[in-house]
């Protein structure tokens, strides 16, 4: 067996190991800022990933209240085609997550009428069976369709029931608020069913009828997110009384002004519909 010089060879080794350590460290540093790019753009692309940023601020209180419920958000009317779904699905996963098959999270979001096919018929009472078993926190519709109402009805009476069941003696009405944007449906069906109906535009005719979703999109988004806001403080139906005006403007916000609702058949001022122009 041939005996290895070390002493020979480690001068040898010693100056290519440096060389070799010069080179190296040159490429290094090249790899290394060539690396740099591809991190940050992970990064950004990691905050643009996150969902449900608007939760994160919320007491410890507010998030165990939510833990267990979800918020159903209706997409009816005029706010039903892919390109506004997807922006509305969007701005709500950034906020406050949306549920998927995949993953749990606090918005379900129901679009009309592909959501609510029955044997290849939409029917909008089978929103019902949809948000049975749901633990609901609120309900938000824009543009409901005709009928859902009579829906949002047998889920009230399943909500008193609960309570009736569970003995709560203080509270025998539904259990969660319902806000609706822009509605379709029965005027009267929809102001017993829902804390407040809002309108852009006074309801005088059929035309005008489908006339009042044509609203601008700064408004749909500004007031779904304030309506979403002003939900998840609350742990019941907001009380029908003069102050309800004031927290539907603070939805609509400072661009708009908001007023009481007057049936044009009988002059009469509604309590909880509104309109705004």
């Amino acid at each position: 067996m041939k005996q290895i010089k070390f002493k020979k060879i480690s001068k040898n080794a010693l100056f290519l190991s440096a060389f070799f350590a010069v080179c190296a460290a040159d490429f290094t540093g090249c790899t290394e800022e060539q690396k740099t790019q591809p991190a940050v753009t992970e990064e950004i692309q990691t905050e643009e990933q996150k969902t449900a940023v608007k939760l994160n601020s919320l007491d410890e209180q507010t998030k165990e209240y939510l833990s267990d419920k979800t918020i159903a958000v209706v997409l009816g009317h005029s706010y039903n085609d892919l390109q506004t779904v997807e922006k509305i699905r969007q701005l709500l996963n950034i906020n406050y997550g949306v549920k998927t098959d995949e993953t749990e999270a606090l918005i379900t979001i129901l679009v009309y009428p592909e959501d609510f096919l029955v044997a290849g018929k939409p029917r909008i009472s089978s929103i019902y069976s949809k948000l049975e078993d749901k633990n609901l926190a609120g309900i938000i519709t824009f543009g409901a369709p005709e009928g859902l109402c009579n829906a949002l009805a047998r889920l009230e009476d399943l909500s008193i029931k609960r309570q009736e069941e569970g003995q709560n003696e203080k509270v025998l009405k539904r259990s969660y608020p319902v806000f609706s944007f822009f509605q379709q449906d029965d005027t009267l069906g929809s102001e017993s069913t829902a804390d407040f109906v809002l309108d852009y535009t006074p309801k005088q005719n059929s035309l005008e009828m489908e006339q009042t979703a044509n609203i601008p999109d700064f408004d749909t988004s500004s007031m779904l997110l304030n309506a979403i806001d002003e939900m998840l403080k609350l742990r019941a139906p907001l009380e029908i009384n003069k102050n309800l005006i004031q927290v539907v403007q603070k939805i609509v916000g400072k661009q708009k002004q908001v007023s009481n609702y007057t049936d044009y058949e009988s002059g009469l001022k509604s309590a909880n519909h509104f309109i705004f122009n």
